[in-house]
């Protein structure tokens, strides 16, 4: 479980990189750039664990997650381009209940009653303290729902690449099939000198990615993906609005203050 609360505790600090370099750049720019910057510190991680290769079981499994990752960035990206913030960002909230789901079905991996009931509780919560409203007429729902489905899924098929091979060799595959497809998809190019502007952010992003996804396959070997993605979002949702209130002065309505509480009960009971 500690796996799986430090990795979660990375999404967050990149999660708060992220909006940052976000009043700058593009999500399409950040998101090729990121995968270009974690991509040597993964090779580095792979050389000095025996740079050991997977067998040939890994590649079906390892390749659909790669393409599915970043399908689920392009809907995504395109969620937030076609309609409100507002509206797209609680759609990730069900992320958690898709990988429980899939894990169940394929790998046959349930989760007991308790976990059941504190996974529904966080994705409650998070769509609720988000403001979440779920019509789906309204502009990029469907492009939200299907990164929700699409990073819900390949959590999922990352853990059953894992038992075939490294998870710092699956860092490095899935990287490169993103790299590769995002830019295909959207027709973006990148230069390095966008670096100059906001360094550190984009140096503690680039630390705080790469140690939230090694964390999180270190975490999903040992526990029920849907777990993993539960803590994620409650872990995710919790620091935002933390920041938000210490450093953006932002204010909590009620409303939101019963949903904080209905994530942190949730997380307690999944952890414990």
């Amino acid at each position: 479980m500690i796996y799986a609360l430090i990795s979660a505790l990375c999404w967050a600090g990149f999660d708060l990189c992220r909006k940052q370099l976000a009043q700058s750049f593009s999500a399409p720019k950040m998101s090729i750039m990121f995968s270009s910057l974690v991509l040597p510190i993964f090779l580095v991680l792979w050389i000095f664990s025996g740079a050991t290769l997977p067998t040939n079981d890994y590649y079906l499994s390892a390749t659909v997650s790669g393409l599915l990752a970043a399908f689920g960035s392009v809907s995504f990206i395109r969620a937030l381009a076609l309609g409100k913030m507002a509206i797209v960002l609680p759609l990730l909230s069900f992320t958690p209940v898709c990988s429980a789901l899939l894990a169940w079905l394929w790998l046959k991996d349930p989760l007991n009653s308790i976990q059941i009931i504190a996974i529904l509780g966080i994705t409650l919560g998070s769509f609720w303290v988000l403001g979440g409203r779920l019509k789906t007429q309204e502009a990029g729902v469907w492009q939200g729902l299907l990164a929700a489905c699409c990073w819900g899924c390949c959590i999922v098929l990352d853990k059953f690449a894992l038992q075939y091979g490294p998870k710092e060799f699956h860092a490095i595959y899935i990287t490169i099939i993103i790299l590769f497809t995002i830019p295909t998809m959207l027709g973006v190019k990148i230069k390095f000198n966008i670096l100059k502007k906001f360094p550190l952010w984009w140096l503690f992003a680039t630390l705080c990615f790469s140690g939230a996804v090694i964390f999180q396959f270190m975490a999903i070997e040992l526990l029920q993906p849907g777990v993993v993605e539960g803590l994620k979002r409650a872990v995710g949702i919790l620091s935002a609005l933390l920041v938000g209130m210490l450093f953006f002065k932002e204010q909590i309505s009620v409303k939101q203050s019963a949903a904080i509480m209905l994530i942190l009960i949730s997380s307690v009971v999944l952890v414990y």
